[in-house]
């Protein structure tokens, strides 16, 4: 993009904007600040900022320069937050001033060293650079951007990212993502998926520290020079006013925003704006067409997929209420709900449920369909059902109950939709809670 559209305008963000040539120059700078304080290929830096510009030039400076990127949920504090910089041995932390006093809090706890490890980039609305950080921000602005041929070469099966999933128990996993897995997600968004135009001006209001806004949003656009009008945090009272104002598109959604959205008192011209299309996940059916109809969106790309899974479903062909078909052939298998666990047969091996019944979707383990799992092998080993259909096989478990639905193809084009999640977990903002985690803070 810096190459071929440089002067087009990357990101739009609280009244200002950066274009594809200066967001290539300014995370050169970074890359550069941050091999000279030692950090190259093999190396992890975690991320924890708020979404802004200052986000995506440090999230690809960090890749720049070699290193994968750990991002921080910025909802964490306490042990949780010690445990995420810990758990992936980032060399240092970048952080936005925004969340200075919650890090403050914990700096002590982490294998960081203090007015060197903590880089600091600040916030218009938040307090100066702490005595204890580094103000980043000076460090980058008086550094070269790094040379062509210093930059580390990378290949598809190393690590880029580390996004943090609740689970089901315990700590926040850190599931790896190579790659292979982010030009993936790129061509997503360029191929199938929304079929991004470098014209297109897609609306995130998600958090890049998650997948959905980050790999799915910001890489899809990205794949295709089209720009993206980035939001610091969802407001359903807003959320058509900058719609509006920017002419956006397409938007980047989860179930829970569009219920807000729908919850918002109706107005008669909730049907004039700009959008044409939608991807997300975890739209559910009983407001689908009340959203589509209300807010007159044509064309609804609802997808299915987890950070770290290999069981992928995308509504290619707009089906109204369907997470689409499979990328691969799934498997689906009878779960007792009650006795919360698998059904197996005489011999020990799953059943597959018939077309139509809900069921328990798990990803084959192939060559082509890895599942790299997480920093913690035992919790990968955790997710890994083994022997499922013949001795020797392996597949991933999702922990998700789906189901076959007619979409209306003659030719008899598969369709699914997403049922329920398995175990003690519930939904809040998007998010998979552990009650694990809040029996603990109760106690």
């Amino acid at each position: 993009n810096a190459n071929e559209c440089p002067n087009k305008v990357a990101i739009i963000f609280e009244g200002r904007s950066i274009t594809w040539g200066e967001l290539d120059r300014r995370a050169s700078q970074i890359a550069q600040a941050l091999r000279d304080r030692g950090i190259s290929f093999g190396d992890t830096v975690s991320l924890m900022m708020d979404n802004r510009i200052e986000f995506i030039e440090n999230l690809f400076g960090i890749m720049r320069a070699g290193a994968a990127v750990s991002l921080i949920n910025t909802n964490l504090h306490g042990t949780q937050l010690v445990h995420c910089i810990s758990t992936t041995n980032a060399r240092v932390m970048i952080l936005g001033s925004e969340h200075s006093d919650v890090v403050a809090a914990i700096k002590g706890d982490c294998d960081l060293e203090e007015g060197k490890d903590f880089l600091i980039v600040e916030d218009a609305d938040a307090p100066a650079t702490a005595n204890w950080g580094v103000n980043f921000d000076d460090v980058i602005n008086r550094t070269a951007p790094i040379p062509g041929e210093h930059i580390p070469p990378l290949r598809q099966q190393d690590p880029a990212i580390y996004i943090f999933t609740s689970g089901t128990t315990g700590m926040p996993k850190a599931a790896i993502q190579k790659h292979s897995r982010q030009t993936l997600f790129c061509d997503l968004g360029k191929g199938v998926g929304m079929k991004l135009l470098r014209d297109d001006c897609l609306y995130i209001c998600l958090p890049l520290y998650h997948a959905t806004g980050l790999c799915i949003g910001f890489f899809g656009a990205m794949s295709v020079g089209a720009t993206v009008v980035l939001k610091r945090k969802f407001s359903a009272s807003q959320f058509l006013n900058d719609i509006r104002e920017h002419k956006c598109n397409s938007f980047i959604y989860i179930g829970e925003l569009c219920r807000y959205l729908l919850a918002q008192p109706a107005q008669p011209d909730d049907a004039d704006n700009p959008l044409q299309k939608m991807t997300g996940n975890g739209l559910r059916p009983d407001i689908w067409m009340e959203f589509k109809e209300r807010f007159a969106v044509p064309r609804i790309y609802e997808f299915y997929g987890a950070s770290e899974g290999n069981a992928t479903f995308m509504n290619f062909f707009n089906r109204d209420q369907t997470i689409g078909a499979a990328i691969l052939p799934p498997s689906i298998v009878e779960y007792d709900v009650a006795a919360d666990e698998i059904v197996r047969d005489e011999n020990g091996f799953c059943k597959k449920v018939t077309p139509g019944q809900p069921g328990l979707l798990l990803g084959p383990i192939t060559k082509a369909t890895e599942f790299v799992g997480y920093t913690d092998r035992e919790a990968t080993e955790k997710k890994i059902l083994r022997n499922v259909f013949k001795e020797g096989d392996a597949y991933f478990n999702t922990g998700d109950l789906i189901k076959m639905v007619d979409a209306g193809f003659a030719c008899g084009m598969k369709h699914y939709q997403f049922v329920d999640r398995v175990g003690d977990t519930f939904r809040w903002k998007g998010e998979n809670c552990s009650t694990n985690e809040v029996g603990e803070i109760i106690n």
